[in-house]
């Protein structure tokens, strides 16, 4: 009986729509954080640009939260509200910016995907009784593995007195990560009204703490033009687009597998870094990304659809 529901046509369209979510998702996140790489280079420090993503990512979503109610945040309530916005808002964005200030990318391209794996999968196991068959934990073993091969070039390399710093950023903005998607999960809230909870309350938090610590005359000598690219990218992309559809394959398909997704950030960077950056992986990172994609279509199951068809 089990096996009929899984495969009838509503709950089928359910998971291409939440994979179609999750792969969008995967997109926008990398490249965000391609362009946050250019705008490292140009000048820009992290608090910069995070102010720039939640300012234009609160403007967009304003008028989304303004019609399903400011006074109850949504019908979330403040409390929800706030335990979002500081697992998935500007808190989680800061420390997982501010890493790359400490530590080379490559530690953050490990720590990151593989910590919010597996404390979601273990979390999603005890607290949320999500059924994790064989192909789940062999598709994110193979995953995390493929992981590993993409950042241990730069795992290897020297990293710098602080580096642990930086590393202790990622791993904790991960777990934040993680119990975001968790309550997303458990709350079962709807992925606009929580996308526009978090933007329009990081943006009322994040906007205020910038001016008064930085001030007006930092932000007057920003480079506008790439002040507002950032803006559009990490706001718009990655703080409206990528959270909507995250939240929504996390209601699709689950906690277990929408996770999987962020893990092949690393692998997606590493394509998307050829034409925009000019740099070309090497042997250990193609194999990474083979590995990578591997896990996740056995995750996902696609070898036992083709079998069927």
């Amino acid at each position: 009986m089990a096996q009929m529901t899984i495969d009838t046509p509503r709950t089928a369209k359910h998971e291409r729509w939440g994979f179609l979510c999750g792969a969008t998702m995967a997109l926008g996140a990398s490249l965000s954080f391609a362009a946050a790489r250019a705008g490292v280079l140009g000048g820009l420090l992290a608090i910069d640009m995070i102010f720039a993503r939640f300012i234009v990512a609160g403007l967009i979503m304003l008028p989304l939260l303004l019609r399903y109610g400011v006074r109850d945040f949504a019908g979330l309530g403040w409390r929800r509200a706030l335990v979002l916005t500081l697992l998935g808002g500007a808190p989680f964005a800061l420390l997982q910016t501010g890493g790359y200030g400490f530590a080379p990318l490559a530690h953050g391209a490990v720590i990151a995907p593989s910590t919010v794996t597996i404390v979601s999968t273990i979390g999603a196991a005890l607290f949320l009784r999500e059924r994790l068959g064989r192909s789940h934990l062999i598709g994110a073993a193979v995953v995390l593995g493929g992981v590993l091969l993409i950042g241990w070039d730069g795992l290897a390399q020297p990293s710098g007195t602080r580096a642990w710093l930086g590393d202790i950023m990622f791993f904790v903005s991960s777990l934040l990560w993680a119990g975001f998607t968790l309550l997303l999960r458990h709350w079962r809230v709807p992925a606009l009204r929580a996308t526009a909870v978090v933007s329009v309350l990081s943006f009322a938090i994040t906007t205020p703490v910038y001016l008064g610590v930085m001030g007006v005359a930092h932000l007057a000598a920003l480079p506008l033009g790439l002040l507002v690219f950032q803006g559009i990218v990490q706001g718009g992309l990655q703080g409206a687009v990528t959270m909507i559809a995250y939240s929504q394959a996390v209601m699709l398909l689950g906690v277990s597998r929408a996770v999987l997704f962020p893990a092949i950030v690393p692998a997606v960077s590493v394509l998307i870094g050829i034409p925009i950056v000019g740099e070309i992986p090497s042997v250990l990172q193609v194999t990474g990304l083979g590995f990578v994609t591997l896990g996740l279509f056995i995750t996902i199951g696609a070898f036992r659809w083709i079998a069927i068809r």
